[in-house]
């Protein structure tokens, strides 16, 4: 049986990879490189301790002792059943709002996933779900431009959902949070600030994705 210092180094590890490295998983939780690879380097000199654990979680918006847990990793591409509700992380792209629009019909055949940004999705989630990084401030105060939603297009979206949704005539693709009120259907600007915050959908939007997880960068990194 692992110790809790070996599960909290595993999974650790587990987030560097889907972060790109330990230069990128440094950056994330606001640390040096050097820091990092003393508890979780090929030779680690340091455990994870507690304040460590929370502190890692926290900048990857991750429940409060998930550090903690066993996480199986498997890749995206063998994962064929999307009620999976067990605790594998599945890696997932990081795609362009052009690319989205169009999502269900590509898939991943037309993105390269060796050349992608990929991070593993802290929750359960389907085969085809993607991130896209917020851009505008139509969401703040909750979300920020820059931050990360994972979408999964086949999680059927509710009342009070944040989803991702086509305008079927400019073909622009917008977020935004879904309100039902009275039989009626809107598309909501978080942003108080913002002019005409509602757009009724009346057949002029079609709802391609929903947000099942949400990742707030602390420090952007440019290669």
């Amino acid at each position: 049986m692992k110790t809790i210092n070996e599960i909290r180094r595993d999974n650790a590890r587990k987030l560097r990879d889907g972060a790109g490295g330990n230069t990128y998983f440094a950056a994330l939780i606001d640390r040096e490189p050097t820091q990092t690879s003393r508890f979780m380097g090929d030779n680690p000199t340091k455990n994870i301790g507690s304040d460590m654990a929370r502190h890692i979680e926290k900048c990857f918006d991750l429940p409060r002792g998930w550090l903690d847990q066993e996480h199986q990793t498997t890749n995206v591409a063998k994962i064929s059943n999307v009620s999976n509700t067990d605790n594998d992380i599945r890696t997932v792209p990081v795609i362009s709002w052009i690319q989205a629009g169009a999502w269900k019909e590509i898939g991943y055949a037309e993105v390269d996933l060796n050349l992608t940004e990929n991070y593993p999705c802290p929750v359960p989630c389907g085969p085809l779900t993607y991130i896209l990084r917020v851009i505008g401030d139509s969401m703040i105060d909750e979300y920020r431009p820059g931050d990360m939603i994972f979408i999964d297009p086949e999680v059927p979206p509710t009342h009070g959902d944040d989803v991702v949704a086509i305008m079927l005539d400019s073909g622009e693709t917008t977020f935004k949070r879904l309100i039902e009120d009275g039989g009626q259907k809107f598309l909501k600007a978080l942003n108080k600030s913002w002019p005409d915050p509602y757009i009724k959908i009346n057949g002029n939007c079609s709802i391609i994705g929903t947000v099942i997880f949400s990742g707030k960068p602390r420090r952007f990194i440019h290669k």
